[in-house]
């Protein structure tokens, strides 16, 4: 295959066609998430089912613009934009997303009443619903 599957674990998976694709807004999205998940236990960070004819992009991709563009700004603090994130994934319904980002704003020192509110805040412009899922979603990772 022209693709290889990429393991967040080992950047240096990131191959196309046998040449590396890593640069610095790559490394810049790896060290971002490396701060937001850090291996705990040894455990991997999650994989994402990416098909793989289209993984080492996909992957290069939402790692230098999500993570190193966005996330990589020194215009609000991680924090801040782990509570951001959390209201926006709520709103758009997105449970298995906002799991890995509650964990993430727990592991930046955010409270969880610091995200549970931000998921009260956003239920009035969202949707109820929504964050009543939300708040299973966080009561999930604060029990575990």
């Amino acid at each position: 295959p022209i693709y290889r599957g990429f393991n967040w674990s080992r950047p240096s998976t990131l191959v196309k066609k046998g040449r590396p694709m890593i640069d610095e807004r790559f490394e810049a999205g790896m060290n971002v998430i490396n701060e937001l998940f850090p291996p705990t236990d040894g455990q991997e960070k999650p994989q994402p089912p990416y098909p793989e004819e289209i993984a080492a992009d996909f992957a290069k991709f939402s790692v230098s613009t999500v993570m190193g563009d966005i996330w990589g700004r020194e215009g609000l603090d991680k924090s801040k934009r782990a509570l951001i994130t959390i209201g926006a994934l709520t709103v758009m319904d997105k449970p298995q997303q906002l799991k890995s980002y509650i964990e993430a704003a727990l592991t930046l020192g955010v409270s969880r009443s610091e995200i549970s509110e931000a998921i009260m805040h956003v239920s009035v412009y969202g949707g109820v619903p929504s964050a009543i899922q939300a708040l299973a979603v966080a009561k999930e990772v604060f029990e575990s």
